[in-house]
């Protein structure tokens, strides 16, 4: 079979790579786009062009998960939202802890201001994953707030109870119950000196320090603790959902 020269329209063989006649090179390199199909043509309710969102990966500032917006998994606490449920959490335990007979299980209040913190927390920032550091946070401020509740209660009980002179009759009755059950002349020179460092202003004042520093100590560690608590708690219902 032959065909014409596109350069001198000589006939030549089919398959010859060069006229023989002018020397024109006889490959011809055919586009893609000519040996494909055209594509059908799209229905008239086919969208004619897909937005960028529709096939972005990963969630962005828009994205949604069930209709809802999707929550931050960073570690950083939204203070601004944390400091409610702290304050809640710390003042009912300090109200709790300063009330006769139920006092008595403070131990427990102060653990559950930490855990109720970290559960009102959750509820003001849904969706987001609390780590047992960010519920230690949660659980300290807590407690800070409820030592500060605290602390003030215990200054005005001890100002009262002070000026009483039934509390300073009772404080006397003691120191004379201690010094005679212990004859030694020096143990009864300590505890005479102690009461009369009592008596003073100086010695009342440094006293209420030294049990309002290890009142915060206790709170703060218990609460936070609490805080830890409420966070591992959370973290394995998530995984069981």
């Amino acid at each position: 079979m032959e065909h014409p020269c596109y350069r001198c329209q000589a006939s030549i063989e089919e398959g010859t790579t060069f006229c023989p006649h002018c020397g024109a090179p006889q490959i011809r390199v055919i586009p893609p786009e000519e040996d494909l199909p055209a594509p059908p043509p799209l229905p008239p309710s086919a969208p004619r062009e897909v937005p960028p969102a529709a096939y972005s990966v990963g969630p962005g500032p828009g994205w949604t998960q069930g209709g809802a917006p999707y929550a931050s998994q960073g570690s950083a606490i939204q203070w601004g939202l944390a400091w409610k449920g702290a304050l809640l959490a710390g003042v009912g335990a300090a109200i709790l802890t300063a009330i006769p007979f139920v006092s008595i299980g403070c131990c427990l209040w102060m653990l559950g201001a930490g855990v109720l913190s970290v559960a009102m927390y959750r509820k003001q920032v849904p969706g987001t994953l609390i780590t047992p550091g960010m519920g230690m946070k949660l659980g300290a401020l807590a407690g800070v707030i409820g030592f500060m509740v605290n602390a003030v209660v215990t200054v005005l009980s001890f100002a009262l109870f002070r000026s009483n002179s039934d509390f300073r009759r009772a404080m006397q009755e003691q120191m004379e119950k201690q010094m005679a059950n212990n004859p030694d002349p020096k143990a009864q020179a300590i505890v005479q000196h102690f009461m009369d460092w009592m008596g003073s202003p100086q010695g009342a004042a440094t006293f209420v320090v030294l049990i309002l520093l290890v009142l915060g100590v206790v709170f703060i560690a218990i609460t936070a603790a609490g805080g830890a608590l409420g966070a591992s708690m959370s973290g394995r219902r998530r995984e069981f959902r």
